[in-house]
């Protein structure tokens, strides 16, 4: 197998595999479904820029809910640090993994999961405004992936801040993710190594939407 990042998760092409990296070794933790094909621009290998920083998308993750689905794209910069790089109803959202300390309290997931849209959670200081909550599946995955390609299952919180500040709680019994960045334009990216997709060109995505 081939690595091209510093991801923990990796899934083999060829038995759809899940493996973690343990130092110099690979442990098949299950397998996982193939990601349903899309008409997405965006592949493996495609490269952009997140601001100044450049980046590479390494994997893919295919979320599904009770009324649609979307990926999540794993971005490994250069430096090795990784971001996930979510494509939804024609947004982009660009978030990294933060630790629950970045909350202003922590509560207890049970009490996170029956938050209901409206609810102001301060993260970094900054005012969130959860925006959805909705329970999530991953039907499919592949290439390197990030640590939360291991949740097959979770209560997935949206949560709008200031400007274009984006952030999403993940909650899986009593294990929670925190992950915070923004909404991001198509342009902004400056996107290579695209998908081509008949009648799309990538200069008609550039403006975005938002």
């Amino acid at each position: 197998m081939e690595f091209r990042s510093a991801a923990p998760f990796v899934v083999c092409s060829h038995c759809q595999s899940l493996l973690v990296r343990r130092d110099a070794s690979l442990e098949s933790i299950g397998r996982v479904a193939e990601v349903p094909d899309d008409l997405s621009p965006l592949q493996l290998r495609t490269q952009g820029y997140f601001e100044t920083r450049h980046f590479s998308l390494v994997g893919r993750i295919r979320k599904v809910w009770s009324e649609g689905s979307w990926n999540e794209w794993c971005a490994s910069f250069d430096g090795g640090e990784l971001g996930w790089l979510a494509e939804a109803q024609g947004d982009l959202v660009m978030t990294f993994a933060k630790a629950l300390a970045a909350l202003a309290a922590e509560p207890p997931p049970a009490a996170l999961a029956g938050a209901a849209p409206g609810t102001v959670v301060p993260i970094e200081g900054r005012p969130f405004t959860i925006s959805d909550v909705k329970q999530v599946h991953c039907v499919g995955a592949q290439g390197e992936l990030g640590e939360s390609a291991i949740e097959p299952a979770c209560t997935s919180i949206d949560l709008r801040g200031p400007r274009l500040a984006f952030a999403t709680l993940e909650i899986a019994g009593q294990d929670v993710k925190l992950f915070v960045g923004r909404f991001v334009e198509f342009g902004e990216c400056r996107f290579t190594g695209l998908r081509a997709l008949s009648g799309w060109s990538p200069e008609s995505a550039a403006g975005g939407s938002r």
